[in-house]
């Protein structure tokens, strides 16, 4: 598989570039011939950039694999080397062992290699890309798999692209031990068919029931609150979140968004202290803010901030409880847009606490997960909804980059 992610920008070896040390002739073809793409797939073939390949060396220089071990570049997540076998044509990630995570410098820190298989050949490390930046690629495409999006389109999506990771590169998978880098680089892109974009005049985001059905599975109490049409108020008049709660409904039991089973109320009535002085009269509530007394009290929003739903337009708003102007008003575009974000996170978490307790360093010597889901959570995120982001203020941003908390993808 060449898809448009890898075709077309190749970088390439001139014939009078290729090292001694590659002595594989299918693989001094495939770099004068076909190339490498630059960026593709989590990985960066920066070293083909300046059209050379320079041996895998210790810290202080002294080759490893005399001189047969070849750097074609980095991954773009914590900057393990990708290694070429110039004997065999074998791809591998591999480091100096002292360098490693959860190893211990030694006094010969810098001299042992360490690595975990990446591909068996320059072709099949082409096709394993591919594979991955089709999952992201056709996820933009409105009417690959019907339309559909969600969990379930997402599995179904996950299970063709591993069973074409494993025709690509049969002697890789079939090696025993999980492969480094590219489960989790599939599992990543696949998060792209949670949801697609809404119709201008619907949500922000389009997605089943089953998105809803997951989420309280994964930060929930596995229950759903479905609302009945009688149920939502007048003021409630945006169609795209009336539709969203009478037939996806919301998770209960969150710890991120907390949403409970009483009736909707404003937020003047749910928080009546919040928005009144002391004699009953006037707005206590920050001026810039005071307009939330009509939003909807929806749910929950760490640090004890309600959440508070504009009915005419479906924003989602946090009130200034704390002074000072923190958090910003502003929380997400629509619930369609806090529900995708709200899941993307919490599939990320599941992954990570899947090799958390020294599982992925059993697995792999070079190859952490961990650095992986960590990189992209915060843009992965953003992404759903770039205004979130937009100042330090802005509370998703808060939450990314809270150093006592650890980020989106800590407890």
């Amino acid at each position: 598989m060449d898809t448009g992610a890898t075709a077309g920008r190749r970088c390439r070896l001139a014939a009078e570039a290729v090292p001694e040390g590659l002595g594989h002739g299918p693989s001094r073809a495939f770099l004068t011939g076909c190339g490498l793409p630059g960026h593709a797939a989590d990985l960066e073939f920066t070293a083909l950039r300046t059209g050379t390949l320079e041996p895998f060396t210790t810290r202080g220089g002294r080759l490893v694999g005399e001189g047969r071990l070849l750097v074609l570049g980095t991954t773009d997540y914590c900057g393990s080397r990708v290694v070429l076998d110039g004997d065999t044509g074998a791809v591998m990630l591999a480091e100096w062992a002292g360098s490693m995570r959860h190893q211990e410098a030694a006094a010969d820190a810098g001299t042992e290699l360490v690595h975990d298989p990446l591909a068996s050949s320059l072709s099949a490390l082409v096709e394993l890309i591919g594979i991955c930046e089709w999952v992201s690629e056709t996820a933009r495409d409105a009417d690959a798999y019907g339309g559909r999006r969600g969990p379930d389109v997402m599995a179904e999506v996950l299970e063709a692209a591993a069973g074409r990771l494993r025709t690509a590169d049969p002697e890789l998978f079939g090696a025993g031990a999980a492969p480094a880098h590219w489960r989790t680089c599939l599992l990543v892109r696949s998060l792209a068919w949670g949801a697609r974009p809404g119709p201008a005049d619907g949500p922000a985001y389009a997605f089943g029931p089953d998105l809803v059905r997951d989420l309280a599975r994964l930060d929930g109490d596995d229950r759903v609150r479905r609302y009945r049409p009688e149920e939502l108020p007048d003021r409630l008049t945006h169609e795209p979140t009336r539709r969203l709660l009478t037939e996806a409904g919301l998770p209960l039991g969150g710890e991120l968004f907390s949403v409970g089973e009483e009736p909707l109320r404003t937020m003047a009535e749910a928080h009546p202290d919040a928005f009144t002085t002391a004699d009953g009269e006037g707005f206590a509530a920050a001026p810039g803010r005071a307009h939330q007394r009509d939003f909807l009290a929806l749910g929950w929003w760490p640090h004890d901030l309600a959440v508070a739903l504009d009915g005419a337009t479906g924003r989602l708003e946090l009130p200034d409880w704390y002074g000072e102007g923190e958090p910003a008003a502003y929380l997400n575009r629509d619930l369609s847009a806090l529900l995708y974000a709200w899941w993307i996170c919490e599939r990320l978490r599941k992954e990570w606490y899947r090799w958390d307790h020294g599982t992925a360093a059993e697995t792999w010597r070079v190859f952490d997960p961990f650095a992986l889901l960590s990189s992209r959570a915060d843009t992965m995120v953003e992404a759903v909804d770039p205004e979130a982001f937009r100042t330090p203020a802005h509370a998703w941003r808060m939450l990314a980059e809270d150093p006592y908390t650890g980020g989106l993808l800590s407890d």
